[in-house]
């Protein structure tokens, strides 16, 4: 059983990127029976409760990962969330997170994912540049997901 029960993603506004990035892991965790039972959330350093998901990263989504996100709501990041894993899409999202002295691993996906990059922000941006978002998070989504796998796997006995 792999040693990370919770997973939460964090942004800013947890309306774009981190609720996308929760939709695209529980979606991949299905066909990973090792993490058939990891609880997955998503939340915003600055996000205002009970906001609607962005409607261009909703088709984004849609559009390129066959995924939907359209009953998402938008929670704030509080001290009181716990996950044995944190992972923020950006440095800013990261120090923000690390600041609240949160219960958990923090790292930035990136980082976690072997990459080291950050996930840019397309709120406010042109409909291309959520799907080149959401192109990017399905990559380092399947990385995340390869890592814990891997993590979850008992090492063969010799």
């Amino acid at each position: 059983m792999s040693t990370v029960t919770s997973l939460l993603f964090v942004c800013a506004g947890n309306i774009c990127r981190s609720p996308r990035a929760e939709a695209l892991f529980r979606h991949r965790a299905k066909s990973e029976p090792v993490l058939a039972d990891v609880e997955v959330s998503s939340a915003g350093t600055i996000a205002m409760n009970g906001n609607l998901p962005n409607t261009d990263s909703v088709e984004a989504l849609r559009r390129e990962c066959g995924l939907e996100m359209a009953t998402h709501r938008a929670k704030r990041l509080s001290r009181h969330m716990t996950a044995d894993l944190v992972l923020t899409m950006d440095r800013e999202t990261e120090r923000d997170a690390v600041a609240m002295n949160l219960r958990g691993r923090v790292e930035m996906l990136g980082e976690y994912a072997g990459t080291g990059e950050e996930v840019d922000d397309p709120y406010g941006g042109s409909p291309r540049r959520h799907r080149d978002a959401a192109v990017h998070l399905e990559r380092l989504v399947s990385l995340t997901l390869a890592r814990l796998v891997a993590g979850a796997v008992p090492a063969p006995k010799l």
